[in-house]
């Protein structure tokens, strides 16, 4: 951790350097609590399809602003389903079959089809202004295109290898054909996944960098810089990238470190902007979250050492 500094304010710094540090390691904690929890549960992603897509919906896609919490549950339930019915990614039927089971379970009768990511293509639906038609693909049509195209139906493995070809922004592109799937959302995925596989494309590099309201907060801060609107990101990810090559870590740790600081640590926007003018007082803050947290995991191990003792009996 860096050593702490009370009273050490931004107005007196020549650079940044002690905060792309300090959100660079920042990351650890990103990936124990977030990451490697989710890829965790999905060992054989490289090899079953049905595990990779489990990942993206269960992590990524249902990430958008406003989407309803219960959605990538009940999109795991579906996949889950299908995988114990041994239905095939690349039937043309599988992706129909999803969207029923996801309306099924989900017992919902307005539902963001425009934005659902199991939502099959050209599907029926009224709005506002009245009827109108699905215009993406689900992600299984999505895969299923790739498959009748000669390329994996695996979406992790189609991005890992699109990451190691260095072709980043056609990737990033690519995903974006998927319901509900916009920029935002594919640098995350196309981020972690670059995390999860060790990997540093050297195009595009910049678009593993997402942007969300936290990320954008503190780059408005000590960068100086306004974000006008949700297309006008890029200035912000490449300030991210340069920043990381100039300090040698890693952009996708900052970038994560970034999040996991402002969301889960300050926890608020007045919090969050001391913390940036105040480098002490954000240590403070760290310090704080991490004697919590240690209190949490004690606890953890506590009740999971109880739970044990109760399945011997």
């Amino acid at each position: 951790m860096v050593e702490r500094r009370k009273g050490y304010k931004m107005s007196e710094l020549n650079d940044l350097s002690d905060y792309f540090k300090l959100f660079a390691q920042l990351s650890g904690l990103f990936e124990a609590r977030f990451l490697r929890p989710l890829w965790q549960k999905y060992p054989s992603r490289e090899t079953d399809d049905w595990e990779a897509v489990g990942v993206f919906l269960a992590g990524y896609a249902f990430e958008r602003q406003g989407a309803k919490p219960d959605y990538h549950h009940v999109a795991t339930d579906v996949i889950n389903e299908l995988a114990r019915q041994r239905s095939l990614l690349t039937n043309e039927n599988t992706s129909q079959l999803a969207w029923d089971l996801f309306c099924r379970y989900s017992e919902e009768v307005k539902l963001n089809y425009a934005n659902n990511p199991l939502c099959p293509q050209a599907t029926f639906y009224m709005r506002k202004t009245g009827s109108t038609t699905t215009y993406n693909k689900s992600v299984i049509e999505f895969l299923h295109d790739l498959s009748t195209s000669g390329l994996t139906a695996n979406i992790v493995v189609f991005v890992k290898a699109g990451l190691q070809l260095d072709r980043t922004k056609d990737t990033h592109t690519a995903i974006q054909e998927i319901n509900g799937i916009g920029s935002k959302i594919a640098s995350l995925f196309l981020r972690d996944v670059a995390v999860m596989y060790n990997l540093s494309p050297t195009e595009d590099r910049h678009l593993l960098q997402p942007v969300d309201v936290w990320v954008k907060r503190v780059y408005e801060k000590l960068a100086l810089q306004q974000i006008k609107n949700e297309q006008d990101v890029e200035p912000a990810q490449r300030w991210i990238l340069e920043g990381a090559t100039r300090e040698g870590v890693r952009a996708e740790a900052v970038n994560a470190g970034m999040w996991y600081f402002s969301s889960q640590i300050a926890d608020s926007n007045y919090r969050l902007s001391k913390a940036l003018d105040d480098l002490g007082y954000a240590e403070d803050l760290l310090v704080e979250y991490i004697g919590t947290i240690s209190q949490e995991a004690k606890a953890a191990a506590t009740m999971a050492q109880s739970s044990d003792v109760r399945r011997k009996h």
